[in-house]
């Protein structure tokens, strides 16, 4: 439809074009500027202006249908990516293609991994990580052959295993076990080595027990340069860690940042980490300055239970889900308020993402028996909501039977 829509856009301005050279012809006037073409949408929207076109009236044919070719080769190789979702109730991980939305492969992790929680890509799109939150550890897949090339053991209640934006290391957050494991990532040789172990128990800083209930890491996020990573606490706080030097560098107790916290998610430009925390009566953001690591606002998202985030693939907003009040808060990343909201995304919505042309948000409905969770977050509609971004309705759902949690998205190169 889009190729069919750009095709008649082009016949038109081919048209209008023959129309204003015979009448330059017949009168002997000069050209004129093309007003036509900005009154029909489909050309304004498709067709790129050339400044030089006005002055330039032997602009060939050859080149015009290049700049086409050239339009609908990026708009198509947009559209090229796989949606990978995580079902902990069912161990197993689905792929479901974003052309059509449909299921076109299972991995089955009966014996890979207990209850994949949380999937995460490298930056190229080469590997997902899977924090397999009952059996404590960490799987690879080589995303090409969705061959599950190792499985490392990292800690009790591997909760989320995240790889640095460099791709050369992963640091896993492990629940009970109170800790932060890192992997060190030799891509060349497809080697994952388990190498240093952050004990945050032991942490001087999180011994106050009124401020840091307990020290267990639950979700994380890198600054931009991976220097240093943002990590969240289950009962209520969060840490800044020093990724070199595998240290806490900052702290936050639980009255300045909330318990059961996951949203962790870098502004665009850098410049600012998010974070959320979430219960069954509040829901609550957070917004850090990555250079003086101070927390500089915080504000409720109006729902219940805030959990996943993402940012639209055009950086203008960010996304947050509530997992009570089934539905999500829109942020604007400059002044950090929520500016809209979608009444209605699935029931139960954990985790989410975009598709690469910020038209459809792919969010995951958790099940009516949750394999993990620390207070109420069932769902009657296990599976994968889609949600069309402009017009903020739901859309579609991708059925499955079990408990979905992870989800990250996959571009496809050639």
């Amino acid at each position: 439809m889009k190729v069919r829509n750009l095709f008649l856009g082009v016949v038109i301005v081919f048209l209008l074009t023959l129309s204003a050279c015979g009448a330059n012809s017949n009168n002997n006037e000069t050209p004129a500027t093309d007003n036509n073409v900005g009154e029909n949408d489909h050309v304004e929207n498709n067709v790129e202006e050339n400044d030089s076109e006005e002055n330039d009236n032997d602009v060939s044919d050859e080149n015009d249908g290049n700049e086409e070719n050239e339009e609908v080769s990026e708009e198509m190789a947009s559209e090229a990516y796989e949606v990978w979702v995580a079902d902990q109730g069912t161990n197993e991980i689905h792929i479901i293609e974003g052309a059509t939305d449909e299921i076109i492969e299972t991995i089955d992790f009966a014996d890979v991994g207990d209850k994949p929680h949380m999937l995460v890509f490298d930056d190229e799109h080469e590997y997902a990580y899977v924090a397999n939150m009952g059996s404590g550890t960490v799987s690879v897949i080589r995303a090409e052959d969705r061959e599950v090339i190792t499985t490392v053991e990292t800690g009790e209640g591997a909760h989320a295993a995240i790889p640095s934006p460099d791709g050369e290391r992963v640091l896993t957050a492990n629940v009970p076990a109170e800790t932060l494991t890192e992997i060190i990532v030799d891509k060349s040789n497809e080697e994952f080595t388990v190498e240093r172990e952050l004990d945050l128990s032991e942490v001087e800083a999180l011994q106050d027990e009124d401020e840091f209930p307990n020290q267990s890491p639950i979700c994380l996020e890198y600054t931009a340069d991976g220097g240093k990573a943002y990590v969240t606490l289950g009962g209520g706080g969060l840490v800044v860690v020093d990724v070199e030097d595998l240290e806490v560098i900052a702290s936050f107790g639980k009255s300045e940042v909330g318990a059961h916290g996951c949203g962790t998610v870098l502004s665009p430009d850098g410049q600012h980490m998010f974070a959320n925390s979430g219960s069954t009566e509040l829901a609550e953001y957070y917004v850090f300055d990555t250079e003086t690591d101070e927390l500089i606002h915080t504000e409720e998202t109006g729902g219940i239970d805030a959990h996943g985030v993402a940012f639209t693939p055009n950086d203008e907003h960010l996304w947050m889900v509530n997992r009570v009040t089934d539905d999500a808060a829109i942020i604007d990343p400059e002044s950090f308020e929520v500016v809209d909201s979608v009444d209605f995304v699935g029931e139960a919505p954990d985790l989410l993402v975009f598709s690469p042309d910020g038209k459809y948000a792919y969010i995951t409905l958790r099940g009516p028996e949750p394999a993990t969770g620390t207070h109420d977050m069932a769902g009657d509609t296990p599976g994968v909501a889609i949600i069309d971004v402009e017009n903020q309705s739901k859309v579609d759902l991708v059925e499955l039977e079990g408990d979905p949690h992870g989800i990250d998205l996959r571009i496809l190169h050639d």
